[in-house]
């Protein structure tokens, strides 16, 4: 095989992987695959002297890395949380949009509002990005559901929900029913297995 044929693979490479970062939902994954295919088509641009070209896609490296930090951030100057309710037709219009795909990780019945008292959504930059619901006894809350949207579902949505309910006076939060599907994110989250339900002290 020759060096330019090479070469020319290796843009094709680049290219290949900026194509796929497009089709990602989760923001996260879109940035970090386009860092690979912006990284690798900057490397190909300087080979091939394309000067512009290679400015452009060191640009976006850094414009990715940039905002991949800030999205690594759980603070409030991205997320809010908002304290809702179960009347709150949004929140209908909320699972009901998301209702595939929110039955990928929690159990049906697992959904219904009708036992729920306690409901906070998150956004980011005012952009709804995920929702709690479950039912408070004291100061642990029981979690009937924690889903986050596919765009921020690598994101740190879930590390400032958590950190925020312990600011609200949370101790424990519990989750009874739980799927395969959901179990990694728990752990993610410090959540531990104990006689069946997983348990995270705040």
């Amino acid at each position: 095989m020759s060096t330019a044929l090479m070469i020319e693979i290796f843009g094709y490479i680049g290219c290949i992987f900026v194509i796929i970062s497009m089709l990602m939902t989760s923001v996260v994954k879109l940035r970090v695959i386009n860092t690979v295919g912006s990284s690798i088509s900057a490397v190909y641009a300087m080979i091939g002297h394309s000067y512009p070209l290679a400015v452009v896609n060191a640009s976006l490296v850094v414009i990715n890395i940039y905002n991949l930090i800030k999205l690594s951030k759980a603070d409030g100057n991205h997320y809010d949380m908002i304290r809702g309710d179960k009347e709150d037709s949004y929140l209908t219009y909320f699972i009901k949009h998301y209702k595939e795909d929110m039955k990928k990780y929690f159990l049906e019945n697992t959904l219904e509002l009708s036992a729920a008292d306690t409901i906070y959504t998150v956004c980011c930059e005012g952009v709804p990005a995920g929702v709690l619901v479950g039912k408070k006894e004291g100061d642990v809350l029981e979690i009937s559901f924690d889903y986050t949207t596919p765009t921020y579902r690598d994101c740190s949505a879930g590390r400032f929900l958590y950190a925020k309910l312990a600011e609200e006076g949370y101790k424990k939060f519990i989750c009874k029913e739980v799927t395969e599907g959901h179990k990694s994110y728990l752990e993610k989250m410090g959540f531990v297995k104990e006689n069946g339900v997983y348990v995270k002290n705040a």
